[in-house]
């Protein structure tokens, strides 16, 4: 069969209908969901952008291809699933954002509306100052609301929703198989609404519909999130701008849906729906102000968890598989959908045993997530096992959570129980396993050995001072410094009240 693999940018699971949001309205994401197997328990291999898209496409994890950062972007010379498909026959088209490196040969045979990595983050190259708060941020938030130009149909989306159904009309071939890959660029922030959609979910969003976790006080978070907080300015955002942000990220959890619904329609009518495997998932979450931050790039739920619903032949329908899973077992499973093995070279197994319910399918025992970015001083890492996720801080305490009993993570069991029995045991099982992937700490100085060196690499060209004042920083390159006019009336530029 042939495969059709959507991935959106940055879309929490519980902010879809089938994942048991009580409003948001993703019917097409649903639809799926009824047709086929949901994978609840899914985990991203880094909560940003370039190093899970680059892992994923890699079949590797993040440290094993050094795709840390914002900064550092896949080239494609680890070699990945692109390749493997080119060699074997496979014609494997990319539509819309990759956020690779560009000019380099990432194995995809034909790629239509790609951007590529060229601007740099360079938030990630100034890990060893403290913190700094990222005023900008708190300007992109203050712009969810009504916007009059806006239309579903004015966003990039809806462009690459449009060129993907020409493609499967006018250009997937016959003679071989093919595997397209279609990439959405929401509901990543900013949040601009078209004014019918944001009345709509403005009327809709109550704080009293919101649970615990986005009340949760800034000072009851681990060191490095409340670090987090104050850098994504969710320490310094309202109750009232959360709730705005709620009602727009579901006007945008709305606007993929509807492009995720064309592509569908296409499908339909062509009359190949049943015979072609349709795989949606994300790259990272949102947490929409759960643990009092915006954006992703920490290792609660929100920001790690993805969607991940396959549809087609053979699939369960209605079925809800909750083991955990990872990105990395993405690409085997479209391989053996195009009826290729999986090389040894690459991490990940096939979820098709699991989506056709054999009771002998293989089930991982934990999957991985790794973070080497902004707003963190050092590497964080979580390892869940689908009931315990231990998080190993770099330089500081971990954490625990027992996601069956504490879904929310309100209970850090590092902080409330570190003698009970079932806790020694969780910390134990999860070093365990650390050992048989990779040293944390040994992983965070090769990452932070590789931003020094880029760092000075662009100091040398100019393009980091560039970068730097892009950010909206002073154009110094010694500290990450914000300039006066980004920082709110009120405010010092580290964040304390005047």
């Amino acid at each position: 069969m042939n495969v059709v693999f959507i991935l959106s940018d940055q879309h929490n699971p519980f902010f879809s209908g089938c994942y048991g949001h009580p409003l948001a309205e993703t019917p097409n994401i649903d639809r799926m969901a009824v047709a086929g197997t949901r994978f609840e328990k899914t985990y991203c291999l880094s909560p940003l952008c370039v190093p899970t898209r680059g892992a994923m496409f890699a079949g590797r994890y993040v440290h094993e291809i050094g795709t840390w950062c914002n900064s550092t972007p896949w080239d494609g010379r680890s070699g990945g699933w692109g390749h493997y498909f080119r060699d074997s026959g496979v014609l494997l088209t990319t539509v819309g954002k990759l956020d690779f490196m560009a000019d380099r040969d990432h194995g995809v045979e034909r790629e239509i509306m790609a951007s590529h990595r060229s601007s740099f983050d360079v938030h990630s190259l100034y890990r060893e100052q403290p913190v700094p708060v990222r005023w900008l941020k708190k300007q992109q938030m203050d712009q969810s609301g009504p916007r009059d130009d806006l239309t579903i149909e004015s966003f990039h989306d809806w462009d690459v929703a449009v060129r993907s159904a020409e493609w499967l009309e006018n250009e997937r071939p016959s003679d071989r198989p093919w595997v397209l890959n279609v990439n959405f660029s929401e509901p990543h922030p900013g949040w601009p609404c078209p004014p019918d959609l944001w009345d709509k979910w403005n009327s809709r969003v109550s704080l009293d519909d919101l649970s615990e976790k986005y009340f949760e006080p800034v000072e009851k978070l681990h060191p490095y999130h409340q670090e987090f907080a104050r850098h994504q300015v969710g320490a310094f955002s309202t109750d009232e701008e959360m709730r705005r942000g709620h009602a727009a990220y579901l006007a945008h959890c709305e606007i993929v849906d509807t492009c995720v619904g064309h592509v569908l329609e296409a499908l339909d009518h062509l009359g190949i729906i049943d015979e072609t495997l349709v795989i949606y998932a994300a790259d990272h979450g949102e947490n929409c102000m759960a643990h009092r931050m915006w954006g992703k790039m920490n290792q609660y739920e929100d920001s790690i968890r993805v969607p991940l619903i396959f549809m087609g032949p053979g699939v369960r329908q209605e079925a809800v598989e909750s083991s955990p899973v990872s990105q990395l077992d993405i690409f085997p499973t479209v391989a053996e959908a195009v009826g290729l093995e999986r090389p040894p070279d690459f991490r990940g197994m096939s979820l098709m045993p699991l989506c056709h319910g054999d009771a002998g399918a293989p089930r991982h025992d934990f999957v991985l997530s790794e973070f080497h970015a902004n707003g963190a001083p050092a590497g964080m890492f979580s390892i869940s096992d689908g009931r315990y996720k231990y998080v190993e801080c770099v330089g500081e305490r971990p954490m625990l959570f027992d996601l069956e009993n504490d879904p929310q993570e309100l209970d850090d069991l590092i902080v409330s129980a570190p003698d009970r029995g079932a806790v020694k045991d969780a910390v134990v099982r999860a070093r365990r396993w650390f050992c048989n992937i990779c040293s944390p700490q040994a992983v965070d100085v090769r990452a932070k050995h590789d931003q020094a060196v880029l760092r000075a690499e662009l100091e040398r060209s100019g393009q980091l001072v560039k970068e730097i004042e892009k950010r909206g920083y002073k154009p110094r390159t010694d500290a990450l410094v914000p300039r006066d006019d980004v920082v709110p009336e009120g405010y010092t530029p580290d964040g304390k009240l005047l």
